[in-house]
């Protein structure tokens, strides 16, 4: 495959943009291109920055005191936890979406091209889901040592079993 030109400039941009849309596999117009990739990309993007203002206007920047601090405060950028990860999860998935639908609409023909964004959509997942089972295991794991932990410091207060011995007769083994 011959090397290509690094874009450099809007118009370079958009040269780019017409020559893909006037790729053998699309069928249709320039401007059905555009419709079917552009717009849905772009409102994407525009509902993402405005989930984000409000996001960061309520937990980030909202009236917090020192009566009545962000409980967020010590996660990622002050927002709750798994916020920003479940942002980036629904922008993968609806870019693989929008990718496919762009594939079907063309006949499968981009169907090798696409397959390396599913391979790295379908490892997030699973990542994203095993970190997710790993944290319910540490977190539960976590409380079971500390009920364990209050239970025997409980039954062995200070002075409570120094008189005690463990010889019973009656124990079997």
């Amino acid at each position: 495959m011959p090397a290509q030109a690094p874009i450099n400039t809007p118009a370079q941009v958009v040269e780019k943009v017409v020559e893909v849309a006037q790729h053998p596999a699309w069928s249709g117009t320039t401007a059905e291109y555009l419709t079917w990739v552009y717009i849905p990309a772009i409102l994407w993007v525009i509902l993402l920055v405005t989930l984000l203002v409000k996001l960061f206007r309520k937990y980030t920047f909202g009236n917090w005191s020192p009566e009545n601090p962000n409980p967020y405060a010590m996660e990622t950028m002050g927002i709750p936890r798994g916020a920003f990860r479940g942002i980036l999860t629904m922008s993968l998935l609806f870019a693989v979406v929008l990718f496919e639908v762009i594939n079907i609409k063309v006949g499968g023909q981009f169907e090798t091209q696409v397959s390396g964004l599913l391979t790295a959509f379908q490892m997030m997942i699973a990542f994203y889901f095993g970190a997710k089972v790993m944290h319910h295991i540490t977190s539960t794991d976590r409380s079971k040592t500390k009920m364990v932990a209050e239970s025997i410091t409980q039954t062995t207060a200070p002075g409570a079993a120094l008189g005690t011995t463990f010889d019973d007769p009656s124990a079997a083994g």
